[in-house]
């Protein structure tokens, strides 16, 4: 990359051609550029590489712009990916962001604070690839974990994503490939590293695909999240794609991005999916109370991971855990800080979504865990009961436009 006149440039920068201005690309300019900015409108986001637009244009689309209304008013955009597509309608998930109704402190600030409510007189419009406006509506929501699911009808059926089954964890005994070096699969094994693609579609004229590039990254979203399943990117976005979908190089779906000012949080596709095939099973939401903050056993401090080693030298993967709740179930059944979960109901786990998965499925139930401590020299067997978060939600902050 070189400096030229100030700005960045990139080999894959191509000048526009010069065209006049027509009246609809002013009122954008006016009207919607200054507050809700595409992502290319960030420099780093302008020129894209063919190998990012490859897969974009593999998803691209299933994706989709929304607006929120209440009553008349617009009051929310963001973006969407169709999961699901037959004669019962399509399926749209997002960030339930685009619902939420907002209440504003009248300060010079504009602090902005979110309820968990749904707008009132809510209306969602869905806009597909071609333009074409739909209604929309909401037939899942959870505030918790930041989850809206919006249905639409189409005179025909409409493309779907293809979701991949994310494997987070990475064996401390080998070295990890990069994903250049992946078949195309199903399953989908992310290394911090890992070049991610964070889409949206605008939600007004020409409702162009929206796209930043950037790595899948360890560092923690920003702390007014409660919510400790969140994953981190860097990726540079704007809020007009909220809730839009974060694909790897292969053009599949691994998770669904919330925006933020600068590290962009996303929640995995194993947990978004298992949340909906869940609601439509049952009808209702299943939110495991963990009680103890976790990570994959590779992104520990390497002195721990040594001293670990030492007496347990076979050990390559497993749940990390770096705090744990006091009064917490996991507290209650004597799982410490610096522990290693390697066994959960009698299964082998080796990575915090492996261990999330089987946890889900045993929610008002007592698990057996096995676990390794770095001042023991034996396994640990502990037991602890699974309970169900209600009424205590996590925060989401509402970030201003950008």
């Amino acid at each position: 990359m070189q400096e030229l006149g100030g700005k960045r440039k990139t080999v894959w920068e191509r000048q526009p051609l010069d065209e006049d201005i027509s009246p609809s690309e002013i009122n954008y300019i006016h009207n919607l550029a200054s507050k809700r900015p595409k992502y290319k409108d960030t420099d780093c986001n302008s020129d894209l590489d063919v190998y990012t637009k490859i897969a974009l244009l593999k998803v691209s689309p299933s994706v989709v712009g929304l607006v929120s209304y209440s009553g008349d008013e617009e009051i929310n955009q963001g973006a969407g990916t169709i999961i699901e597509s037959d004669h019962n309608g399509n399926i749209v998930l997002t960030s339930a962001n685009l619902i939420r109704r907002i209440r504003r402190l009248r300060r010079p600030t504009c602090e902005q604070f979110v309820e968990n409510n749904l707008l009132e007189n809510l209306k969602v419009t869905v806009y597909t690839c071609e333009g074409t406006g739909y209604n929309g509506e909401v037939v899942a929501h959870d505030f918790h974990y930041n989850l809206a699911a919006i249905r639409f009808n189409s005179e025909t059926p409409l493309a779907t994503a293809t979701l991949a089954h994310v494997d987070d964890s990475v064996s401390i005994a080998s070295v990890p490939q990069s994903f250049q070096l992946r078949a195309h699969s199903r399953s989908y094994n992310l290394v911090p590293g890992d070049k991610v693609i964070a889409l949206g579609r605008y939600f007004a004229k020409d409702f162009d695909i929206m796209a930043a590039y950037g790595e899948y990254c360890l560092e923690r979203a920003d702390s007014e999240y409660d919510c400790r399943e969140l994953f981190t990117a860097n990726c540079i976005t704007t809020r007009s794609g909220d809730g839009g979908p974060l694909i790897n190089y292969n053009g599949e779906v691994i998770g669904i991005t919330y925006y933020d000012f600068g590290l962009k949080p996303w929640m995995p596709i194993n947990i978004v999916r298992l949340w909906w095939q869940h609601h439509k099973r049952f009808g209702e939401y299943r939110r495991p109370a963990l009680g103890i903050e976790a990570t994959n056993l590779y992104a520990a401090d390497v002195c721990i991971i040594e001293r670990l080693k030492l007496k347990f030298p076979t050990m390559c993967k497993g749940v990390f855990i770096e705090k744990v709740v006091s009064g917490s179930s996991a507290d209650l059944a004597g799982i410490r800080a610096n522990d290693v979960i390697v066994q959960c109901g009698g299964k082998t786990v080796q990575g915090f979504l492996e261990f999330f998965e089987t946890i889900w499925d045993k929610v008002g139930s007592l698990v057996e865990l096995v676990v390794i401590r770095p001042g023991s020299i034996t396994h640990l067997h502990l037991k602890m009961h699974v309970e169900a978060i209600t009424d205590c939600l996590n925060r989401w902050p509402l970030r201003d436009y950008k």
